[in-house]
């Protein structure tokens, strides 16, 4: 878990093409959030015989909103989970239940691992190439104190089934991510301070590549 500089003569100039796509409503595995820093970058861990019990699992939810609960049980509408991550955002430790998997292009694959509800929003977005990823949080906060933020990747460790897939294959992995969130905003710091905190992802997932 260390960066590698020197890669950034190969791996550079495909978040600098992902950057300047950047526009608003762009796709999530196009763009980091506007401000954000280069991260560090690091040597994925690929084991076939990565295993957890939601892998076997069948775990369901109702959409935010849902009138009635039961009928959604057995509808179209319920939300499969594919992920089982836990966040420490919003300063206390949550359900991360989602991710979603999107192949770039042979060599690059791209991750979201995400929970939005009305009270709690997490995206963990995790670039993957040639053996190497790299991560980048982001979260909203609602009401007094909002503020702009940057997150700064301290710590990833990252395991994936799979080295070689297709779309349509389904990948199993297991995260173990950390990063230092710093205010920008000069008014909330003045009021309130730096307010540096550490925020965690971590737990395993289960998709399909789209």
């Amino acid at each position: 878990m260390s960066g590698r500089p020197h890669r950034w003569i190969v791996l550079g100039p495909v978040l600098a093409l992902l950057i300047l796509s950047y526009s608003f409503g762009a796709p999530w595995w196009e763009v980091p959030p506007p401000g954000q820093s280069a991260q560090m970058w690091s040597k994925v861990d690929y084991d076939r015989n990565l295993t957890d019990p939601f892998f076997k699992a069948d775990e369901w939810s109702c959409p935010d909103g849902c009138a009635d609960c039961a009928t959604c049980q057995d509808g179209e509408q319920r939300l499969k989970h594919t992920a089982k991550c836990f966040s420490t955002s919003h300063w206390t430790e949550h359900d991360v239940r989602f991710s979603y998997l999107k192949s770039l292009d042979e060599n690059t694959l791209a991750v979201l691992i995400e929970e939005s509800n009305p009270e709690f929003y997490d995206r963990l977005r995790i670039w993957i190439r040639d053996g190497l990823f790299t991560c980048q949080y982001s979260t909203g906060y609602k009401g007094p104190g909002k503020a702009d933020w940057i997150w700064t990747t301290t710590r990833q460790a990252l395991s994936l089934d799979k080295k070689v897939y297709r779309r349509g294959d389904v990948i199993k992995g297991k995260i173990d991510f950390e990063c230092l969130q710093e205010p920008t905003n000069q008014k909330y710091i003045k009021k309130w301070g730096r307010n540096l905190r550490k925020i965690q992802v971590y737990g395993v997932f289960k998709a399909k590549v789209k």
